[in-house]
């Protein structure tokens, strides 16, 4: 189990607290407003009415021990420096900051913090990738130009064989996985003369520009 704070709700830190929490980790919130506080308290093992920015009050909330702090303070860029720069002074590893604008994000980024998103912008992107990609089932970003993807087999797939299709060679994408639809059975990293069937879907580590062009 992993403990995380998550310093500000609305909807994001609301969404992200009880998604933690429900995957079994130790999750405290802090806000100030004791209304959203009321509507999480159940959800979470700590909920706490305390304004983020006085930070002697940060150093009694926040172990040094904690997986992660997330923080989303809302359009306030002066909140969301001063929060950030208090975090990082308590020795936090792992700072996640939510901003709302892409000028804020060099700021953040130049305080200290592990990672600093926009959840729009972010979402924009993976719809993009969706729209793009008829097939595409799901998509899990792990760099700016790599991903996983989940996509169904290709009709010309099946039949053949792993190593027959030399997928990496053609088309720079690595296949670690594929799952057998009817028989809700995965096969993880598979071996070069794993034979394709239909109803099968792939879990593919590549570039979205050649997943394209793997499914044209």
């Amino acid at each position: 189990m992993k403990q995380f704070t998550i310093i500000g709700l609305g909807n994001f830190g609301f969404t992200i607290a009880v998604e933690l929490a429900q995957y079994g980790h130790d999750v405290i919130v802090i806000d100030n407003d004791e209304s959203q506080i009321n509507r999480i308290k159940e959800l979470v093992s700590h909920a706490i009415i305390a304004d983020a920015r006085k930070i002697a009050e940060l150093k009694d909330l926040i172990n040094s021990n904690t997986d992660a702090v997330i923080l989303n303070l809302g359009e306030s860029l002066e909140d969301t420096v001063l929060v950030t720069m208090a975090v990082k002074k308590l020795g936090i590893r792992n700072i996640i900051v939510k901003v709302s604008s892409e000028e804020h994000v060099a700021i953040i980024d130049h305080l200290g913090a592990t990672e600093v998103i926009i959840p729009e912008k972010d979402y924009a992107r993976q719809m993009a990738k969706r729209l793009t990609n008829d097939n595409l089932l799901d998509y899990l970003p792990l760099t700016p130009e790599y991903g996983i993807y989940e996509i169904l087999i290709p009709d010309r797939f099946t039949g053949k064989r792993l190593n027959e299709l030399n997928l990496r060679k053609k088309y720079n994408v690595s296949v670690i996985a594929i799952k057998d639809i009817l028989a809700d059975s995965m096969v993880i990293n598979p071996e070069p003369e794993y034979t394709f069937h239909p109803d099968t879907v792939l879990y593919l580590l590549g570039k979205s520009n050649d997943i394209v062009r793997l499914k044209a």
